[in-house]
């Protein structure tokens, strides 16, 4: 005994101090629990035995004193869970286990010599197990509903999620849409700027999804929204696989009342396949899957109205290994990589066909490998290592001379022409990720204690951006008129032209922000009636720039307690509450991470386009190019009119003449005052849970959240400068962490329900919410920004209150309800499902905003009673702020109610071999609604303006 404790001791020791070293273990599998009794009372001893299609082998534990057992890491699916023991009836639960949702399987013994096993089906799903707040949805479930089988529009099925997000990315629970965790088989698939999923993922080999919104476990970090989970295939014992072809068109889409071209009449085809299967029975099983698309869509441009095609052509492999090393230890090994080619990409809006992207590619790729080990009945390992990569090739102009490589912006639309945004045969930008952790489980069952599954690991996860962002091929941009003949756009440079030279001054090597964790978690199940679930979880964030520069070093103790209480104890009827708090990474966006780094970064040297006298009294004029008057036939072209703009530079002195109408140097635009400190929320829940027989459950749930540590941008010293290379002082610029005047509250009321009698499936949830506060987290061009209270950012000027009132924030939406519903047919001709989704969303809040200028700089507003200057320079402030003539989300755009049909049809044609097919037909009613706030005109118009 003393040899066999000193070995679980140190196989222990090893194990917690693996994890103390190091992705999201735990995330590709679930856990089975449960206590066997007999007349009411804990008993021990009983052997229970588990089995599945999902898991090689079968497992097998004994209860233990409190008359409870588990299994850690089992693969979701469909379970047999046996229990016996000599003398008493053997019972047998069927039970499905949903990814990274606990599943119960009780039973209570009676004696007798009865040697067949009472065979029952467990009623109560997994989301009423647990004090976790979320929902699950099959890969069969999602192919049947009239959705795209992708992971975004499966998430938007669950309580809790918007697109509400800035380019209508997914917010969940009222966080930020770049402030979620995605993950694919366990590993981290955001992408690193604006956060949102990856295609990892082949839709056919999709097994499950779940979303988890609130009240989640101390096992998951890194965010202050929620965490997606999705689960790919394994192979198995038996063979199985598919061959699809999707078919699309915009031709079949009613085109919108707004929209001026028609769309194509091209069919798109989407090819999928996959195989899973054994190679060796309940020891090595194999999975892989395809697809490749070949979709376009009809483009043109703006003014000129050249049509042209915007076309993806993308390939996706998936390959998975499920083995035993030995009959207790598991590895799963899988790879995925993306091949995507884009024709004719743009950065809207554009004139003419030279600022389109011929070609460039958008490489992807995911590897990881998970192992998991039976040590004891009690004590089970779990380790996983992941590798994620990214990038944008050729992404951008093929031309680095100026005639060809410099775009030209209109002064008044902003539309471009003559060459494309960025530079295609520069730097590639790459965005990549990685990470390693581990956990073990330890499962203690006591009479007087009750049942503990005890729960120890941490990660590491670690990603970077290499990035060296030419804004151009030539590194130069013009701002001019342009003027518009027939489809062709011709510039227009006059004493109103400018041109900005923005060259890269240091490469970047990339930033390298990475975030370690541990986590402890106990989930105590005291008796028949009470569980509390104790978690503690510890985040360090370690940030570095592009420049080398220590951004954060911080670190955080998050507590995540839940309680959960069966008020009958018969599972039928249950309580719960939680208490968390969340912790996000450090924010790779260029307002916050990158915001006093040069590496990378461009500069910005700007010159008046007009006549100029040089030191020895030469005048160098600036000719006029295509002024009013111009015929037609004598009108120059971009890269005409360019050639002469060049003489004119070279003349002047090209990039050596200092006279610039404006300038400024990368890495001089701010400064950090301390160390960052992670944004985090707190979080409370309170819900309760039925079932309404053995088919049906409902639960309802309330959240209230509150956020901390936002970031800002700090100016309210007027003595303190930055001055860079061009002696051109600036207002000493501090990011900084703000909890006093920035403010953001979500409160939720979610309500879910299933129903599933016979050959009828209901389902649905509602949401009702309110999001408030002045937090302006996101932009559209990045994911994160700095709030500039007007407390803090120039507070002689811009501390108004109707500058940043509180209120609604665009991300609020009150009413948002998912009902859907399905019916099985069986025929003569085949087996038909006939599915509807039913959608109501409220209207997003928007505000009647108006434009003042605070500082009295600007003729346009007629405004000169500002406050003396106490010694800034302004020349952050802007000439143009906000002015809130509203409250804030006083107006909403449009609620939105729609009905989607699907129809499925099966029908087997040989043996194991059946046909399938399915069409949709998506907003059945054409109901029309603007719900776009950016569709409406809201202007303000004042005495001034």
């Amino acid at each position: 005994m003393g040899v066999r404790r000193r070995s679980l001791f140190l196989t222990m020791l090893l194990l917690f101090v693996a994890t103390a070293l190091f992705a999201q273990t735990g995330a590709t599998t679930s856990t089975l629990f449960g206590t066997v009794t007999t007349e009411g009372k804990p008993l021990p001893g009983v052997t229970v035995t588990i089995s599945s299609p999902a898991l090689l082998g079968t497992r097998t534990s004994v209860t233990g004193d409190g008359g409870g057992f588990t299994f850690g890491a089992v693969p979701p699916g469909l379970y047999t869970v046996q229990m016996t023991l000599e003398g008493m009836t053997p019972v047998t639960k069927k039970v499905t286990v949903s990814l990274v949702q606990p599943a119960r399987a009780d039973a209570d013994l009676k004696l007798g010599a009865v040697t067949e096993a009472i065979t029952v089906t467990a009623a109560a799903p997994a989301v009423l197990e647990t004090t976790q707040v979320g929902a699950n949805f099959t890969g069969s479930q999602i192919d049947k509903l009239p959705v795209a089988r992708n992971i975004r529009q499966t998430v938007l099925l669950a309580p809790g999620v918007n697109p509400n997000g800035v380019n209508n990315q997914i917010t969940i629970s009222g966080g930020p849409s770049y402030d979620n965790v995605f993950l694919v088989n366990g590993v981290v698939v955001n992408e690193n700027l604006r956060g949102q999923p990856h295609n990892l993922f082949i839709e056919d080999a999709i097994q499950e999804t779940t979303v988890l919104t609130a009240g989640i476990s101390a096992e998951y970090g890194r965010f202050t929204g929620g965490v997606v989970s999705t689960l790919t295939k394994s192979g198995g014992n038996e063979f199985t696989g598919s061959l699809r072809d999707s078919l699309t068109n915009q031709a079949w889409t009613d085109r919108a009342p707004l929209a001026t071209i028609d769309p194509a009449d091209k069919v798109n085809s989407v090819y999928e396949a996959t195989l899973g299967g054994r190679i060796i029975r309940d020891r090595l099983w194999f999975f892989g899957a395809g697809r490749t698309a070949k979709t376009s869509v009809q483009r043109s441009t703006v003014f000129t109205s050249i049509p042209f095609v915007n076309g993806f052509d993308e390939t996706r492999y998936e390959g998975k290994l499920t083995g035993q090393l030995t009959a207790k230890h598991n590895l799963v090994a899988s790879y995925l990589d993306v091949a995507n080619d884009e024709t004719n990409n743009f950065f809207p809006d554009i004139y003419d066909v030279d600022s389109i992207v011929p070609s460039r590619s958008l490489p992807n790729s995911l590897r990881t490998a998970n192992y998991n080990g039976i040590f004891t009945n009690s004590l089970l390992g779990e380790l996983q290592w992941s590798d994620k990569k990214y990038a944008f090739k050729n992404s951008g102009g093929r031309f680095t001379d100026f005639e060809r490589g410099t775009w030209i912006q209109d002064s008044v639309s902003s539309a471009r022409m003559n060459a494309p945004v960025f530079c295609g045969v520069c730097t590639d930008e790459e965005r990549n990720s990685d990470g390693y952790g581990g956990k073990v489980s330890y499962f203690l069952s006591t009479k007087a204690m009750g049942n503990h599954t005890l729960v120890a690991g941490g990660d590491r996860f670690h990603e970077t951006r290499i990035v060296n962002n030419h804004q151009s091929g030539s590194d130069f941009i013009v701002s001019a008129r342009v003027i518009v003949v027939g489809n062709k756009a011709f510039p227009r440079f006059d004493t109103n032209t400018q041109l900005t030279w923005q060259p890269i001054l240091l490469n970047s090597n990339g930033t390298d922000l990475s975030s370690k964790a541990a986590f402890l978690n106990d989930r105590w199940d005291v008796n028949s009636k009470l569980t509390f679930n104790l978690g503690l979880r510890w985040d360090k964030n370690h940030a570095i720039d592009a420049d080398g520069n220590l951004i954060s070093d911080d670190s955080n103790i998050s507590p995540r307690l839940g309680a959960m209480y069966d008020l009958r104890g018969d599972g039928r009827h249950r309580v719960s509450a939680s208490f968390a708090r969340y912790v996000a990474k450090i924010t790779d966006g260029s307002n916050v991470l990158s915001t006093a780094q040069a590496a990378g970064s461009p500069g910005t040297f700007t010159w008046a386009y007009r006549d100029v006298t040089l030191p020895n009294g030469t005048v160098v004029r600036a000719p006029a190019v295509n002024p009013a008057g111009t015929p037609d036939g004598q009108l120059l072209t971009g890269p005409q009119a360019l050639a002469v703009m060049l003489q004119w530079f070279k003349a002047i002195g090209g990039t050596t003449n200092t006279n610039y109408l404006s300038s400024s140097y990368p890495g001089y635009g701010s400064r950090f005052l301390d160390e960052l400190q992670s944004p985090s929320t707190d979080e409370i829940t309170v819900g309760y849970g039925t079932t309404l027989g053995p088919k049906a459950f409902a639960r309802v749930d309330v959240v209230h959240r509150q956020w901390h540590d936002f970031y800002a941008r700090q100016v309210n010293d007027p003595t303190k400068r930055i001055i860079p290379p061009n002696n051109v002082a600036g207002d000493l610029s501090l990011t900084v962490n703000d909890n006093e005047f920035t403010h953001r509250k979500y409160d939720a009321v979610e309500l879910q329900a299933q129903w599933q009698p016979s050959r009828l499936t209901f389902g649905g949830n509602y949401t009702w919410s309110k999001l408030r506060g002045n937090d302006l987290s996101e932009g559209a061009g990045t994911a994160t920004i700095r709030n500039t209270p007007g407390e803090l950012f120039y507070p002689e000027y811009l501390d108004y209150a109707q500058r940043r009132p509180e209120g609604y924030l665009g991300q609020d939406r009150r009413h948002r309800l998912r009902m859907w519903a399905g019916y099985d047919l069986t025929t003569p001709l085949g087996n038909f499902n006939i599915s509807a989704l039913e959608s109501y969303d409220s209207g997003f809040a928007y505000s009647a905003v108006g434009s003042i200028d605070a500082t009295g700089r600007n003729a346009n507003f007629l405004y000169h009673d500002t406050p003396k200057n106490p010694g800034y320079t302004l020349n952050g402030a802007g000439t143009t702020h906000d002015y809130y003539f509203s409250d804030r989300g006083a107006f909403r755009t449009d609620s939105r109610m729609a009905t989607d049909l699907s129809v499925n049809y099966t029908r087997p044609i040989y043996g194991r071999f059946a046909l399938f097919a399915q069409a949709q037909l998506l907003n059945v009613f054409n109901t029309k609604r603007i719900v776009d706030p950016s569709l409406i005109n809201t202007n303000v118009i004042t005495s001034r303006t």
